[in-house]
């Protein structure tokens, strides 16, 4: 009774507050409705009639979907409405009052629980006001935010839709006591900027429940789809990539003598690299890879495999000093057949057997000139000394300009056996001096000749090697498009 004498004086001061003031009928309401009245039992008179209560929800906004934690946080409208049978009058005896309202904590209600909860479990249905009819009808209603759990399917991410589900009943009324039923209404749903809802469903079971077995239970399950706005990734996420993934295709454009192929490749893996963390810190760590993931995987192998082919190409180019000459099937299938397909075959003009003979011809010119030339100076040098008696005497063939030509050409000392020394050493002096001097110019002579042919040989075998790296630079561009085509193919196919 002190309990009750302290309820009904909290509703006098309730009902006076303000600049209202409560009615003798009001009060005498309040007395008669709560002297003998109960919140711990159900408001029946018979313990085997069960009570219904009717659900309503309204989905006003999703919060946030946690992708990562598998988390939905909505801010949902609630209504229940059932039949308190201690809570009944008449109209006429209490000055025509019909409805009345009070805090939720002085009637009894239902213990609804989000099944599903993902946040701390309390009792949300305290500290609200309900409002009661003069036929027992009890209606609860308020805003509530519920946060569940929600099984995030961000296999097609950002283009993704999303089912979920927020499971309520009662907890302890198993159905012979408290029957529920659910309805649900999407017509005050905003949205957040990222998520719109497509439908929602209500379903109402009756079913048994692992933690008490042989009792069935009502419980109402809420479906809500949901399609993502894919605007925000789409300008963040996948056209940078996209753009990334033809920045890469200027590695194949660049020359070789830059030195930036390798950077610049280098350079647009890192970057991808970025955006393939940003993704993963959005995602959940399970097995399910995204589509978004799987195409920067995929652009992230075609770069590698674009830096491979590169450093390929880099090395057929600047070949070392220790180069093999291109084989002759590289010469044929890579220079011939592939560059022909590449269109390539105009870089390559192939040199003419004509081009080659005349080659040959001037070089043997060339040597005919040295000996001939080589052979009228040492004439004339020797036609100038010629007239002296004494040098004419000491003068032969053997000694003379056959001699010397031919110690060019052979590298060796020639004697002839008929010649004595007397007469060999009355050669003056400064006759042989020439000589040697004229046989160290040529031997000079041609090793010049034969640096030059050496390096002209090389730089042929070396353009050959360039060439072949341009082909092989063609075809490797070539794949990289098909990769990236089917790469952009597949992912929108999966969508």
């Amino acid at each position: 009774m002190l309990t009750n004498a302290k309820f009904l004086l909290f509703m006098c001061i309730i009902l006076g507050s303000g600049h209202l003031l409560a009615t003798k009928d009001h009060k005498k309401l309040i007395e008669d409705l709560f002297n003998n009245y109960t919140k711990l039992a159900r408001p029946v008179r018979n313990a085997k009639t069960p009570t219904n209560v009717e659900m309503i929800l309204f989905l006003s906004q999703v919060i946030h979907m946690d992708e990562r934690m598998q988390t939905l946080k909505v801010n949902a409208w609630i209504t229940m409405i059932w039949t308190d049978e201690y809570l009944m009058w008449d109209p006429k005896e209490y000055g025509g009052i019909d409805v009345f309202t009070l805090p939720s904590g002085n009637v009894w209600m239902p213990d609804i629980t989000l099944y599903n909860n993902a946040d701390k479990y309390k009792n949300w249905l305290l500290e609200h006001i309900v409002k009661i009819d003069y036929n027992g009808t009890v209606m609860w209603a308020a805003p509530e935010i519920f946060t569940s759990y929600c099984k995030i399917n961000v296999m097609t991410f950002p283009f993704d839709e999303q089912m979920c589900k927020m499971k309520f009943g009662p907890w302890q009324h198993d159905g012979s006591q408290v029957k529920l039923m659910g309805l649900g209404d999407d017509e005050v749903f905003n949205s957040d900027g990222q998520w719109d809802m497509v439908s929602m469903s209500v379903n109402t079971s009756y079913q048994e429940y692992p933690d008490d077995p042989g009792k069935q239970y009502w419980d109402v399950e809420y479906t809500f789809h949901f399609r993502r706005r894919p605007l925000y990734y789409l300008f963040n996420l996948v056209i940078p990539c996209m753009f990334l993934s033809l920045v890469s295709l200027l590695t194949f454009f660049l020359p070789p003598e830059s030195g930036e192929k390798i950077s610049l490749g280098i350079t647009v893996l890192l970057s991808l690299t970025v955006f393939l963390l940003l993704v993963a810190e959005t995602m959940p760590p399970t097995s399910t890879v995204p589509v978004i993931g799987q195409y920067f995987a995929s652009t992230m192998v075609l770069i590698s495999l674009s830096l491979a082919m590169s450093v390929g190409v880099l090395n057929m180019h600047h070949i070392g000093p220790d180069f093999r000459p291109v084989p002759p099937w590289m010469k044929k299938h890579i220079l011939g057949n592939l560059a022909s397909i590449l269109m390539m075959n105009k870089k390559f003009p192939k040199p003419e057997k004509k081009t080659n003979l005349i080659g040959e011809k001037l070089a043997q010119d060339f040597q005919a000139w040295e000996h001939q030339e080589l052979i009228s100076i040492v004439q004339n040098r020797m036609d100038r000394i010629g007239d002296s008696p004494k040098i004419r005497r000491s003068y032969t063939p053997c000694n003379g300009v056959s001699s010397l030509v031919n110690d060019m050409n052979d590298d060796q000392p020639t004697s002839c056996p008929n010649q004595d020394q007397g007469s060999t050493s009355s050669i003056s002096t400064p006759i042989v001096k020439q000589n040697d001097l004229l046989k160290q110019l040529l031997k000079e002579v041609k090793k010049l000749t034969g640096h030059v042919a050496d390096e002209t040989a090389e730089q042929k075998l070396r353009d050959e090697w360039k060439r072949v790296a341009m082909v092989f630079d063609r075809f490797f561009l070539i794949i990289f498009v098909i990769g990236t085509v089917a790469t952009y193919l597949i992912m929108f196919c999966q969508l």
